[in-house]
C-alpha cells in the first residue's frame, strides 16, 4: 500500500494535476501543496524508479489495495456505486513490448474466471481510443490501440470501439457486465501506458546493455470493491452462491433436547472450513425454517432425534427444497468441495437408500 498523500509535484509529473485536478482533494502543509491520491499509478511509478531492473526482471507487477479518494459532486454520489473514497483491486504491470501480448492474454483469462465465478456471463468489451487531450505520441497510441484490439481478435471475441474515451495517458479496454435486471456496469479495465515511463524516466537494462523504456499496463478486475459489492448484491438480490455467502449453513434443532447434537454438527462443518451457525432460539421449527429462507441462508440442516441416532442431517437447500436426510460427513465433504470449486449450485435429491 502506497501513501495516501503526496506532494503535488508527483501529480504534476504524472499529468493528474493538469488533467484530473477537478476530481482530486488537496491540502497545504508548511506552504507546500499536497494531493490525496485518486489513483495508485504515480506511487507505483515512483517505486519502479527507485530500483534498477534488467530485462530478466520483467514483467514487474505491483498490486495495491490502498484507499483512493476522488471528488464526486454531491448530486451524483449514490449508495455504494458512486462514492468519494473506495478501494480498488488495482495493479500496474511493467513489461517489454514483446511481453505485452502475453500479459493481455493472462488478464483476459483472469477476467473470464472471476466474472464467471460471480455469475456475470453477459460481458461486453469496449476499446476506448485516443481522446482530444492526450499525453505521448500518436504513433505510440496507435501501437497500443492495435495491441489491445489484437488481444480480442486472436480469440475471436467481439468488442466495440469507444472513440475518444481513452485515458489521457493511453487507450484502454473496458469490461462491462449486465446485471440481473438488465443494467450495464463497467467493472474491469486494462490500459496501455507509453507516456508515464517517459514522464518518470523509467527504464530497464535490455539484453544488449542499453536502457529501454518499459510499457505500463494499468489493470483492475473488479474495479472499486465498494461499487462491485453494491452491483453484486443487487445482481443476486442478496441470494449469494454457497461459496460466497457470509453464512453458508444454519443448523436447526427441532427442540432444545437436540441442541448438543446441533452444536456438534456445526463444529464438524467448521472443521471442514465452512461458515455455520446454530439457531438456538426457542421458536417453532416452521418459524426457524422460514426465517432461514428469508435471510437467504444457502443450506439449512434440520436435526431431530432420528438424525442424532443415525449421525445424519436433514438437508434443505435454498431454491431446491428438502433434499432428505444425508450422512453428516458426506454433506460436509460435498459442501467443502462445492466451495472450493466456487460452484454456482450445490446439492441434489437424496438417493433412495437414504
Amino acid at each position: 500500500m502506497t501513501p495516501q498523500v503526496f506532494d503535488v509535484e508527483l501529480f504534476k509529473k504524472s499529468g493528474h494535476y493538469q488533467n484530473y485536478h477537478d476530481n482530486m482533494f488537496f491540502t497545504e502543509v508548511d506552504e507546500r501543496e499536497f494531493g490525496v491520491k485518486p489513483m495508485n499509478c504515480p506511487g507505483h511509478f515512483l517505486m519502479f524508479s527507485q530500483q534498477a531492473f534488467s530485462y530478466r526482471d520483467l514483467p514487474v507487477r505491483y498490486a495495491d489495495f490502498g484507499r483512493l479518494h476522488r471528488y464526486e459532486r454531491s448530486g451524483v454520489t449514490q449508495g455504494l456505486t458512486r462514492v468519494r473514497t473506495f478501494c480498488q483491486d488495482d495493479a500496474h504491470i511493467f513489461v517489454t513490448l514483446d511481453q505485452m501480448a502475453d500479459e493481455m492474454d493472462r488478464f483476459i483469462e483472469l477476467i473470464d474466471e472471476v466474472y464467471g465465478a460471480f455469475g456475470f456471463t453477459d460481458v461486453k468489451v469496449g476499446l476506448a481510443t485516443r481522446p482530444e487531450q492526450f499525453m505521448g505520441t500518436v504513433e505510440n497510441w496507435e501501437i497500443a490501440e492495435k495491441a489491445l484490439a489484437s488481444a480480442f481478435e486472436r480469440r475471436g471475441r467481439p468488442y466495440v470501439i469507444h472513440a475518444g474515451d481513452g485515458a489521457f495517458y493511453g487507450p484502454k479496454l473496458d469490461f462491462q457486465v449486465t446485471d440481473a435486471i438488465g443494467r450495464a456496469w463497467q467493472l474491469g479495465t486494462l490500459q496501455v501506458d507509453f507516456s508515464n515511463p517517459e514522464q518518470f524516466d523509467l527504464h530497464y537494462t535490455a539484453e544488449d546493455g542499453t536502457k529501454k523504456r518499459p510499457v505500463v499496463l494499468h489493470r483492475a478486475v473488479l474495479g472499486s470493491l465498494e461499487r462491485f459489492f453494491g452491483i453484486l448484491i443487487e445482481h443476486t438480490g442478496g441470494d449469494f452462491p454457497l461459496w460466497l455467502a457470509p453464512e453458508q449453513a444454519r443448523v436447526i434443532p427441532v427442540s432444545d433436547k437436540l441442541l448438543d447434537y446441533a452444536r456438534s454438527v456445526a463444529d464438524a462443518l467448521r472443521v471442514a472450513g465452512l461458515r455455520v451457525t446454530v439457531d438456538e432460539r426457542n421458536e417453532k421449527l416452521g418459524a426457524k425454517i422460514r426465517n432461514g429462507e428469508l435471510e437467504k441462508v444457502p443450506v439449512l440442516l434440520v436435526v431431530g432425534e432420528k438424525e442424532r441416532e443415525a449421525g445424519t442431517v436433514s438437508v434443505r437447500r435454498r431454491q431446491a427444497g428438502d433434499l432428505g436426510s444425508r450422512p453428516l460427513a458426506e454433506v460436509a465433504a460435498e459442501m467443502k468441495q462445492a466451495v472450493a470449486a466456487r460452484a454456482a449450485t450445490w446439492g441434489a435429491a437424496a438417493p433412495a437408500n437414504h
